[in-house]
């Protein structure tokens, strides 16, 4: 039982880690599309970005919800 916990723990570790290093690489790529957005004329990039930005955000959303789920007690060990 303790070492199936131990086993479990840090499992999550690793998960939280790779979340968080995620979260950090899609908050940096939403900072490039903001500025690349802010910068160009062109229709055509100006839609581009603008879709990039939001899937960028919707995988934001998603990773800091799971990021909660991993964080929040679970319910077997209560």
């Amino acid at each position: 039982m303790l070492t199936e916990l131990k086993r479990r723990i840090t499992k999550n570790s690793a998960q939280r880690r790779s979340v968080s290093e995620e979260i950090r690489r899609i908050s940096d790529a939403i900072e490039i599309a903001d500025a690349a957005f802010n910068e160009v004329s062109d229709g055509d990039l100006i839609d581009a970005l603008i879709y990039e930005r939001s899937a960028l955000r919707a995988r934001y959303s998603f990773l800091i919800k799971e990021l909660r789920r991993l964080d929040a007690p679970s319910q077997s060990e209560g």
